[in-house]
C-alpha cells in the first residue's frame, strides 16, 4: 500500500511541477519536447520586449524653450539632487515621463510637489511654478514604487510669465 500512495503522490507532484512551468504533453509548432524551458523564456522575452517597446517620451524635450537645470534619463528608485538657484524672475518647469504600475512622486522643494500614478504605458506630465523673484538653491527629491522606471527633468524659462495650462 505505501508503495502505491508513494507513485501516485510522485506522479500527482509531476503533474504539478509540469502544469506550474507549462509544459503540456504534446509540442507546439515553436518547440519541442526538450525544449519547453526555452520556448517559455523566449515568449517572457518577448513580452518584456514588447512592453519596454512602448514609446518612452524625454521629459527634457518638454523644456524646448527652457534651460535644463537636470535632466535624469530613465531610472528606477530614488534620487535626491541639487537644484541651481534661479537667478531671476520666470517659470520654473518639472517634467516627468514614468512607466509601471505604482506612483512617482517629486519634490521640487519652493516650486512645488506632485504625485504621478503610473501604469504599464509611458506617461508623462509637466508642472510649472513661476515666480517673479530669485530664489535660493533648492533639492530635487524623487521617490518611486518598486518596478517603477522614470525620468524627471527640470528647467528655467525667464520669459515665461506662468506655467503652462
Amino acid at each position: 500500500m505505501f508503495h502505491h500512495v508513494r507513485r501516485h503522490a510522485l506522479a500527482a507532484c509531476a503533474a504539478s511541477v509540469l502544469a506550474l512551468s507549462g509544459c503540456t504533453a504534446g509540442s507546439t509548432p515553436h518547440s519541442t519536447p526538450d525544449s519547453p524551458a526555452l520556448e517559455r523564456r523566449g515568449t517572457a522575452a518577448a513580452t518584456a520586449s514588447a512592453r519596454s517597446a512602448a514609446p518612452w517620451h524625454d521629459p527634457s524635450e518638454d523644456l524646448a524653450d527652457a534651460v535644463v537645470w537636470l535632466s535624469t534619463g530613465r531610472r528606477s528608485g530614488a534620487l535626491a539632487q541639487a537644484l541651481p538657484a534661479k537667478p531671476a524672475g520666470g517659470t520654473v518647469y518639472v517634467a516627468t515621463q514614468c512607466q509601471g504600475e505604482g506612483t512617482l512622486t517629486v519634490d521640487a522643494g519652493r516650486y512645488g510637489a506632485t504625485t504621478e500614478h503610473c501604469s504599464d504605458r509611458p506617461d508623462g506630465r509637466l508642472n510649472g511654478a513661476a515666480t517673479p523673484t530669485r530664489e535660493a538653491a533648492t533639492r530635487l527629491k524623487v521617490t518611486a514604487s518598486p518596478g517603477v522606471t522614470w525620468a524627471v527633468a527640470v528647467g528655467w524659462d525667464r520669459h515665461a510669465p506662468r506655467p503652462p495650462q
